[in-house]
């Protein structure tokens, strides 16, 4: 089954709507998926830094507390400034364990160094507070130069060199969520020029569907007048072939039948006036009168021929035509050839009514305009069908577009049409015109219902 143009822009139209709908879910999807990366990594960078900042400041403030404990003479703040430094050292573990996570393994050797600078610097001011106030007066100086700003810079700069390291990390993923951003821009434009390509196809396909059922309806509207019109045509060429017909039987009723009727009327007058004379003249007037009778009883029978053969419901199809080419050939001169194959007396009512008419129109059309001087008539009934033909010699005809089938051609048409059939007709000037007719056979209602009674039976 050929799928029609709405089918496929109603599948364009949902594909486009389905498109947009998951291009927007993916979209939002790996937007989503960016910014939470983004906040992470700012979050790993933003909590490092501040780990390192705390770091230095611990550092910073235990060196500090180092050395106001060894310029402080007397022994009683040991405990305090201990304390204040064990402090001081659980908090910059705490740190120093917030600065994990790192992915290469040169960073981790770095933190794991610094873990160990960390460590040698408590472990080197440990002793300090186990010392002498005399001792502390006389190598206070050399041991803060000595050990503590020694390890107290090793720290620093491993701090330092941690936290150019997170820069560097951090820009290493910024790197690379710009890539992603940029791969997610491309699918953007990529989605979006998807989309706007599907929509002008189905803008551009709704248009011309649109103007094809403009062009398909202005078309309609136009066949619909002409039809209008050749139907008023059609009705009034009806409406006249009916007058026609009624004043050709009217005056054939008052010229033929009526003067023979009023002649019948003289004649049995002047029997009634001659009845008790001689019976020679009785018997002329007498004779006159039957012969009038006769021509009258032949005019009306004629006429009922013309109308409606009895000879097409008493003996067949075969017989009412060779009566009609016998009538034709006695009023036009033109002689008719005709040949029938098949049980043509078996066939229905109405297939011989229309085989006969059609026939009767064609040698009317033939008598009008063909001036053919032979025609040749051929009937075959078969199986399941019927089929006939009448072909001429005459002038024939050429149909065109300028070409306005009369109401006879029309008629044969229509009356094939109601039984099924089909009518061609085939005419070139010159070469006369030939009319083919086939009409399938089917079995009469009631012949079908004794058909299944007998079955039953």
């Amino acid at each position: 089954m050929r799928p029609r143009l709405w089918h496929i822009l109603l599948i364009g139209m949902g594909s486009l709507v389905l498109l947009t709908i998951l291009s927007g879910l993916s979209g939002y999807r790996q937007g989503q998926q960016i910014y939470t990366t983004i906040l992470g990594i700012h979050e790993d960078y933003t909590r490092r830094e501040a780990a390192l900042d705390d770091l230095r400041s611990g550092v910073y403030l235990s060196s500090l507390l180092v050395r106001d404990y060894l310029l402080d003479p007397s022994h009683i703040t040991a405990l305090m400034h201990r304390e204040e430094l064990v402090r001081i050292r659980e908090e910059m573990s705490r740190k120093v364990e917030e600065l994990g996570g790192f992915e290469i393994p040169a960073e981790r050797r770095m933190l794991q160094q610094l873990r160990k600078e960390l460590d040698a610097y408590w472990d080197t001011m440990d002793p300090v507070f186990e010392w002498t106030p005399r001792r502390k007066l006389a190598i206070s100086s050399l041991f803060l130069r000595r050990e503590v700003l020694p390890r107290r810079t090793a720290v620093l700069e491993m701090a330092e060199e941690i936290s150019r390291l997170n820069v560097a990390n951090f820009r290493q993923h910024q790197r690379r969520i710009d890539r992603s951003l940029q791969e997610f821009r491309r699918y953007t434009i990529w989605t979006l020029a998807v989309i706007v390509l599907l929509g002008l196809l189905v803008a551009g396909a709704s248009a011309l569907q649109l103007a094809r059922l403009e062009k398909r309806a202005d078309e309609h509207h136009r066949a619909t007048e002409r039809a209008e019109r050749e139907l008023r045509r059609l009705s009034l060429k009806l409406v006249r072939a009916q007058e026609d017909e009624r004043r050709r039987i009217s005056r054939e009723l008052h010229d033929e039948v009526g003067q023979m009727l009023t002649g019948l009327r003289f004649e049995l007058a002047n029997l009634e006036a001659i009845r008790t004379g001689p019976e020679e003249p009785f018997k002329e007037r007498m004779q006159e009168a039957k012969g009038l009778a006769e021509k009258t009883l032949r005019a009306v029978r004629d006429m009922a021929m013309g109308l409606r053969p009895s000879l097409l419901d008493d003996l067949g199809l075969g017989p009412a035509l060779e009566w009609q080419i016998r009538d034709f050939s006695r009023r036009t001169g033109i002689p008719v050839e005709l040949v029938v194959e098949g049980p043509a007396g078996s066939l229905p009512d109405t297939h011989r009514t229309c085989v006969y008419r059609v026939i009767q129109e064609a040698f009317t059309n033939c008598a009008r305009h063909a001036r053919a001087r032979h025609i040749r008539v051929a009937v075959h009934v078969g199986e399941h069908s019927l089929a006939f033909t009448v072909q001429d010699d005459g002038v024939g005809f050429r149909r065109g577009s300028q070409f306005t089938p009369g109401l006879g051609l029309i008629s044969i048409e229509e009356r094939v049409r109601e039984l099924g059939g089909k009518v061609e007709i085939r005419s070139q000037p010159g070469r006369g015109t030939l009319l083919q007719a086939e009409i399938p056979l089917r079995p009469e209602p009631e012949s079908a219902a004794r058909a299944e009674t007998e079955v039953r039976i």
